[in-house]
């Protein structure tokens, strides 16, 4: 084999591979999804047929975890901060601009999570009942 056939297969083999892994994982995430709603569906028919309570929900909304994102935010835009000052003392203005990209998702970051604490009005919500 020549090295420029070489050269040409490695990327491809693993954009095939990467892509290959990437099904795979998403098939098996699904089967599993599908296997616990069976079995919970299984487990609420056996509870109505005996005349039992029904188990509460397990899959109530999750609502996304605001230390986390207040957290990426901050660093989202401290990062583009940093890197737009850097690459302004190295490199020049005109390429120091690519800096604000971090810091503009930093900042959409920050938006998007005080715009979500103003509406439940900084208390997380109860689930629903069933």
């Amino acid at each position: 084999m020549s090295v420029e056939i070489l050269g040409v297969m490695i990327p491809i083999i693993a954009i095939v591979l990467g892509v290959t892994v990437a099904i795979i994982a998403i098939v098996t995430s699904h089967r599993e999804k599908l296997k616990r709603v069976e079995l919970r569906h299984r487990e609420r028919l056996a509870a109505i047929e005996k005349g039992l309570e029904l188990p509460p929900e397990a899959y109530a909304e999750v609502e996304p975890k605001k230390p986390v994102t207040l957290r990426n935010g901050l660093s989202g835009l401290f990062i583009g901060i940093l890197l737009y000052l850097a690459l302004r003392e190295l490199a020049g203005a005109d390429v120091a601009l690519f800096g604000l990209i971090p810091a503009a998702y930093g900042i959409a970051t920050l938006i998007s999570y005080f715009v979500e604490s103003g509406k439940n009005g900084g208390a997380t919500r109860a689930p629903p009942s069933p």
